[in-house]
């Protein structure tokens, strides 16, 4: 029976052609949403899937965000630098991309997310002319202004024969949607975006009222200027657009049409960094010269040490305290160091308080409840791997044979929560104190653990240890400054 109607459609889009992505969408937006929200929250969610974590940071060195050209190799800080608001739009954005897309995108969707790029970047470029803060709504805004209609060619077993689906004339169109879906696309589109909760603007863009709102405004010229400018600049259609847009910014003719083409420019090496390389040739520039990308590739869910990346971060968390990182990116970096560098699936930083150990940032699959879990006794008559490392300090390994030999390593109260599996500890002090530990592990490949990971894992440990006293150091030296001739 063909899916009829608007609640149909939206039904079947939402949760039976996307449903990944509307959950992912649903947990994104509670964390954005969150006064109290932070950096770990969202970098966990991001973490979670190594093909997002990819694509993330790929976005994240784009143009578009990393105008210092500083490579970013952490999720971390490409939060801190881009916004937890800026950060959701790009992981909506990938997460809706790569559903439509798959791995042999359909050629009307691959049109369509062109026009969806060329729309979003225009009309980011023309709210930045009013409203900075505004530039990450209004590009979701305009990259998903069409959703309804990519999800409907991207989907399988829907009757997509209909030659009015390809009209130019909107009459032969409307026509066309109300016969093969009893609804329209734009009223699709609403829905999700009302379902998902992807924001006023893109509900305001696509409302048959009157648009108000300098973001909606910037939407809707953005995606006119997407269609127009496929007639060429000096066209009708695209003179029409630019006389909005003089309207918009104030500027004049001449500077309004340098402003359109570098953003046409710019859409196409935003597309490139999405990893939509195949957009790219579909959107005008102001040169004949198409982009050229490297097909995506699909990143292994196998989680595996990488040299490189290991270097990377640690020469990041050198110059943390110099750079003045706060004290929770600077544990989220170390945690990612060790999850994504060294490869080690599951890490933790837990803080001592008095007689408990609780954990406060972790990372890997598996570790969802351990925020709320892992809460351990550290008291004087406690016997555990946690108690014993935080009374000796420094770092532990704890291998099969020393589980096996001593039980209550792993006692009752942790083998819950945790398993029985070889593990690295890491005491975090600062000058006398004991503050915190890390904890990791490697629970899908059988608990085995190395030596290099060990040596990698206390690097990492012994880094952030040093980032914290530099700054503890730099503290006390504010509140309790030298004085002159003091021997100190």
């Amino acid at each position: 029976m063909p899916t009829k109607g608007l609640r149909a459609w939206t039904e079947k889009l939402s949760r039976t052609d996307m449903p990944v992505v509307g959950d992912v969408i649903v947990e994104l937006n509670k964390i954005t949403g969150d006064d109290d929200a932070d950096v770990n929250q969202l970098a966990e969610v991001i973490l979670h899937d190594p093909n997002l974590t990819a694509h993330v940071l790929r976005v994240a060195n784009s143009v578009q965000y990393n105008y210092s050209k500083a490579q970013i190799n952490t999720v971390s800080r490409a939060i801190v630098l881009i916004g937890l608001k800026g950060m959701r739009a790009i992981c909506i954005s990938l997460l809706v991309m790569d559903s439509l897309l798959g791995e042999q995108p359909k050629e009307q969707v691959l049109k369509l997310v062109a026009r969806g790029f060329h729309a979003a970047t225009q009309a980011r470029n023309l709210i930045l002319k009013v409203d900075e803060k505004a530039a990450e709504e209004v590009f979701i805004a305009g990259l998903l202004f069409h959703l309804g209609e990519m999800a409907f060619w991207s989907s399988d077993g829907v009757d997509q024969s209909n030659p009015g689906l390809f009209s130019d004339d909107p009459k032969v169109r409307l026509e066309a949607m109300d016969e093969t879906l009893g609804t329209s696309f734009k009223a699709i589109t609403r829905e999700l975006a009302k379902h998902w909760k992807l924001g006023e603007t893109l509900e305001e863009a696509l409302s048959p009222r009157v648009i108000s709102s300098q973001n909606a405004k910037a939407v809707v010229t953005g995606e006119r200027l997407s269609r127009a400018s496929l007639y060429g600049w000096d066209s009708p259609q695209s003179k029409k657009v630019l006389r909005e847009i003089m309207a918009f910014t104030g500027l004049n003719a001449e500077d309004c049409l340098t402003l359109v083409k570098n953003g046409a420019d710019q859409a196409a090496e935003v597309a490139l960094s999405y990893g939509v390389a195949g957009a790219c040739p579909l959107i005008p520039t102001s040169s004949s010269k198409a982009l050229e990308g490297a097909p995506r590739k699909p990143v292994s869910k196998m989680l595996k040490g990488d040299p490189s990346l290991q270097l990377s971060i640690l020469r990041e968390l050198a110059s943390a305290a110099q750079d003045q990182l706060d004290v929770n990116t600077i544990f989220q970096m170390v945690l990612e160091g060790m999850h994504r560098g060294i490869g080690l699936e599951r890490v933790s930083i837990a803080f001592i308080d008095k007689h408990k150990l609780k954990a406060k940032y972790v990372l890997g699959e598996g570790t969802e409840h351990w925020r709320s879990r892992f809460l351990f006794d550290i008291g004087p008559y406690s016997d555990n791997i946690f108690t014993r490392a935080i009374e000796q300090g420094g770092a532990h390994w704890y291998t099969p044979d020393m589980l096996k030999n001593a039980p209550s390593l792993i006692s009752s109260e942790i083998s819950p929560i945790l398993g029985k599996f070889p593990s690295f500890l890491y005491v975090l002090q600062i000058e006398d104190r004991k503050i915190a530990l890390f904890y990791a592990d490697r629970w899908t490949f059988g608990g085995q653990l190395e030596e290099e990971q060990f040596e990698s894992f206390k690097h990492f440990a012994s880094q952030a240890q040093m980032c914290l006293s530099q700054q503890s150091q730099k503290r006390k030296a504010k509140v309790h400054p030298v004085r002159a001739g003091s021997p100190w």
